[in-house]
């Protein structure tokens, strides 16, 4: 005779696994959004540091840029 399946708990397992993974893809988001942010804050540092070197101000930056 063929086993019966528990559909109820394999439902209910499935769901946890979901779950789970339904938190750590928040957390992975999270970490992103704060590599992103140190990224953009060390991408800022060098642009200010390169315009200081070279006595440049923003609005030379930018004009150089829209050209």
């Amino acid at each position: 005779m063929a086993r019966k399946a528990n559909y109820e708990e394999k439902i209910a397992t499935l769901q946890a696994k979901i779950t789970k993974k339904q938190e750590e893809l928040k957390t992975l988001k999270a970490q992103l959004e704060e590599v992103k942010a140190k990224k953009a804050q060390q991408d800022y540092k060098v642009l200010v540091e390169y315009m200081e070197q070279n006595n440049l101000t923003a609005e030379d930056v930018l004009g150089a840029i829209k050209e």
